[in-house]
C-alpha cells in the first residue's frame, strides 16, 4: 500500500508540474497577456494539489527507503531535498509574485525575470522527478527487469552416486578445472567425492582404503524453507542446500548480512541486484518471487560441472540421482562435496572451508 501511495503522489506531483510548465510556456509563445494573467491565477490555487502531492511522495519514499542502500535508493534520496527545496523556495514564491503580477498588468522586466527563474526550477524539478520514476520502476523491477528465465541447453548427462564410493558423470560434455582449463571429458567419469584420490578429479579408489561413508549425517541442518518478505520481491532460503560460497553476502551485503537478523532484508536492495544475487548462487539455495507468484531460480551457465578451487563441484543443468539437497532448492543447479566431509553427502555445506581442505 505504501508503495502506492508513493508512486501515486509522485505521478501526480510531476503531472501537476509538466501542466503548469507547459501551460505557461505555450501561452507566453503564443498568448494574449489576458491568457497568460488566466493562467497564472489557475497555477496558484493548483499548489494546493502539488504540494501536498509532494510532500506524501516524498514521505513515503523517505520512509521506504531509510534502510536502503544500494545505488538507485541513494540516488532518489539525494534527489528529494533538490525537489522539495525548489518547490518551497523557487516554484511557490514565483507563482504567487506572477499571479500578482500578472493580475495587474505588469508584464515587465521583474515579471520576465521571475519567469524565467520558475521556468528553469520546473524544468530541473521535472527531470529530477523523472529519474525518480524511473528509478523507482527499476527497483520495483517493471522496467528494465532481469528476472525473466534463463534457458540453458537441454543435456543427456547425468550424475549418479556410488554407495560408499564415487560420483559417476555420463554424458558429461564439458568438465572445467579450478583453474579454469577445459578437462577432456569421457562418455563415463568416476569423480572422487571422498577427498583422498591422488588424481582428482577422477577417483582412483582411495574411498576403499579409507572407509569413505558417502551416507548424508543425522546432524545435518534442518530441512526447512524461510521465506523473508520484502514489499516488492521476497526471497526464500533453505539452509540445508546452502554450500556457503557467500556469493550473497559478497555481492549485495545490505540485503544479505549473517551479522544480523533477519539475515536477509529485500528491502534494503533494487529487485534486479536480488535477481542477479540469485542467479550467481550456485547451490540453488535461494530463490525468489513476486505476490501471487511462485518462486523462481535462475541458472544461466551451460551444462556441465565446474571443480571449484579447494571446493565442490558446480553443476549446471545436469539431473543428479540422488535426493535433492532441501526443499525448494533449484534441480538445474547444485554443489556436490568433493572433500567428503558434507554432512549433507552427496551435497556440499561448506564443509571443506571448516577442515581447510586444499583439493
Amino acid at each position: 500500500m505504501k508503495t502506492k501511495i508513493h508512486a501515486l503522489a509522485g505521478c501526480i506531483g510531476f503531472l501537476t508540474i509538466l501542466t503548469f510548465w507547459t501551460s505557461t510556456v505555450v501561452t507566453e509563445l503564443f498568448a494574449s497577456h489576458e491568457t497568460i494573467a488566466a493562467i497564472k491565477s489557475m497555477i496558484l490555487p493548483g499548489m494546493f494539489i502539488l504540494i501536498p502531492a509532494m510532500a506524501i511522495a516524498g514521505g513515503s519514499g523517505m520512509a521506504m527507503g531509510k534502510k536502503r542502500t544500494d545505488a538507485q535508493a541513494l540516488a532518489k534520496k539525494k534527489r528529494m531535498p533538490i525537489i522539495a527545496a525548489n518547490g518551497l523556495l523557487i516554484l511557490l514564491p514565483s507563482a504567487i509574485f506572477l499571479a500578482s503580477k500578472a493580475a495587474r498588468g505588469e508584464f515587465d522586466g521583474w515579471f520576465y525575470g521571475v519567469q524565467a527563474l520558475e521556468l528553469m526550477a520546473g524544468a530541473a524539478n521535472l527531470t529530477m522527478m523523472g529519474l525518480n520514476i524511473r528509478d523507482g520502476l527499476r527497483m520495483t523491477g517493471r522496467i528494465g527487469g532481469t528476472d525473466k528465465p534463463r534457458q540453458v541447453a537441454a543435456s543427456d548427462g547425468v550424475i549418479e552416486e556410488r554407495d560408499g564410493g564415487p560420483l559417476v558423470a555420463k554424458g558429461i560434455s564439458r568438465l572445467t578445472g579450478p583453474d579454469n582449463e577445459a578437462i577432456e571429458t569421457k562418455p563415463v567419469m568416476a569423480l572422487c567425492r571422498c577427498g583422498a584420490s591422488k588424481n582428482k578429479p577422477f577417483c582412483d579408489g582411495s574411498h576403499n582404503e579409507i572407509g569413505f561413508d558417502s551416507q548424508p549425517s543425522d546432524k545435518r541442518v534442518p530441512d526447512r524453507l524461510k521465506v523473508y518478505s520484502g514489499g516488492e520481491i521476497d526471497v526464500h532460503f533453505n539452509l540445508r542446500a546452502c554450500s556457503h560460497s557467500a556469493q550473497c553476502i559478497k555481492r549485495l551485503k545490505p540485503v544479505f548480512d549473517v551479522k544480523r537478523k533477519p539475515w536477509i532484508i529485500p528491502d534494503n536492495g533494487t529487485s534486479d541486484d536480488i535477481i542477479a544475487v540469485i542467479e550467481a548462487c550456485p547451490s540453488g539455495a535461494l530463490s525468489f518471487s513476486r505476490a501471487g507468484e511462485d518462486p523462481r531460480h535462475l541458472s544461466s551457465e551451460a551444462p556441465g560441472i565446474t571443480i571449484e578451487p579447494g571446493g565442490p563441484y558446480r553443476v549446471s543443468a545436469i539431473p543428479c540421482s540422488g535426493s535433492e539437497p532441501g526443499k525448494g532448492a533449484c534441480p538445474e543447479k547444485y554443489v556436490l562435496c568433493r572433500c567428503g566431509a558434507s554432512t549433507n553427502k552427496p551435497y556440499c555445506d561448506g564443509s571443506h572451508q571448516k577442515i581447510k581442505w586444499d583439493g
